[in-house]
């Protein structure tokens, strides 16, 4: 029913457009990063320009210099893919960007950044918070973060930071959250709506109460699993806690209605540590140099929940375009179920050999998959994380 502004991945709480600072960590050089304003080409003659092109400048870009050999190239080409639809990082350094005539990014037309290297005195994390606004068939803000480890350019998701445990504990808070938000908004609207029909105006009153009553119903219906938690916005504290913030459940006809807008959560690192992998209290709480999770989930054993209930799988080796064979079971029972596996870039489908013909839709997320299983009639839908 309702659709929701652009959310994107992770971030530091970041304050500054242009950063410069040494990271002792495997002993690489200091990292720099360099705003490029985009500057448009000029176009063959007689050519016009396409619509919702930025104008020159209203596009900053950070490009990152530094660090140990391939990591700023990879950071770059991830943010300049996610940022500007699929474009590639310039090769070299430089004041401003300007782009081939014949690959101009559209739908962007103003994009700015902040950025921080965490900690200050030994960096290990980059974060990148962008904002701006995006037009199709019609305009809207949006905000989107990216966190990167600087020891290998790894793009951090929450499914690297959080448990399988850790995350069914963030949802429970998110949700709380949620429900907290519209049922105080729902208090504030009917007391309106009571003192607005005794002079015979409720004004929009009504129909803020049913968009606050369908949100509500919303939290129910569709709770914070591990597949919606990593497409929301997340930032770090900066004292090792966790700060979600999710997108408004209006869509955007009736984002007039909405006063309650984004809804955002706070977790303490005193709350969230126990929820954190060791790598997650890594790079966020300093504590230890545990490495990367893999991101190979082929041939290995994958431990997890469906629907809360304990699961143990096993995938085949994941090639693109292959079906291979994997398999699963319910801890509590540990009779196999046979699967055949298909991987398309970062998805997942692993379809049951059995009478039930159920179905696996995973995504991967960092160290995580996430997704649903659905049966067969794909009515019934729920939800799926293994690590």
């Amino acid at each position: 029913m309702h659709n929701r502004p652009m959310r994107h991945r992770l971030t530091l709480l970041a304050s500054s457009l242009f950063v410069a600072v040494g990271v002792s960590a495997a002993g690489a050089a200091s990292f720099v990063v360099q705003e490029r304003p985009l500057m448009r080409p000029a176009l063959p003659a007689g050519a016009e320009m396409p619509m919702n092109v930025p104008e020159d400048g209203a596009v900053r870009m950070p490009y990152v210099t530094g660090g140990s050999p391939g990591v700023a190239q990879r950071i770059n080409a991830a943010v300049w893919k996610a940022m500007l639809d699929g474009a590639a990082a310039p090769a070299t350094p430089g004041s401003t960007w300007t782009p081939p005539a014949d690959k101009l990014p559209q739908g962007t037309t103003s994009l700015r950044y902040t950025a921080r290297m965490v900690p200050a005195g030994d960096p290990r994390l980059l974060a990148l918070a962008f904002s701006g606004e995006s037009c199709g068939a019609y305009c809207e803000d949006f905000t989107t973060t990216h966190l990167f480890d600087l020891r290998d350019g790894r793009e951090l998701s929450l499914g690297d930071l959080l448990t399988v445990d850790g995350f069914a504990a963030v949802g429970r808070r998110v949700d709380a959250e949620r429900r907290r938000a519209f049922q105080k908004q729902l208090r504030e609207l009917r007391a309106a709506v009571k003192a607005a029909r005794k002079g015979n105006d409720d004004g929009d009153a009504d129909e803020r109460l049913e968009l606050n009553r369908s949100c509500l119903a919303e939290v129910a219906s569709a709770p914070s699993t591990p597949s919606s938690l990593v497409g929301e916005d997340v930032a770090i504290d900066g004292h090792g806690g966790l700060v979600l913030t999710k997108g408004r459940c209006s869509n955007h006809a009736m984002r007039a209605l909405d006063d309650v807008g984004e809804i955002v959560t706070r977790i303490s690192a005193a709350d969230l540590t126990p929820w954190l992998t060791p790598y997650g209290r890594a790079v966020l709480q300093h504590g230890g140099d545990a490495p990367a999770p893999a991101v190979d989930f082929g041939r290995r054993e994958l431990h997890g929940q469906l629907a809360g209930a304990p699961i143990t799988m096993t995938l085949g080796p994941l090639r693109a375009g292959a079906r291979e064979p994997g398999r699963y079971a319910y801890d509590k029972y540990r009779t196999p179920i046979d699967l055949v596996v298909s991987r398309d870039g970062d998805q997942i489908r692993a379809t049951e050999q059995a009478a039930s013909q159920g179905v696996f839709d995973l995504t991967i997320a960092g160290g995580s998959l996430v997704g649903t299983w659905s049966d067969k009639d794909r009515r019934k839908r729920l939800p799926v994380i293994v690590q």
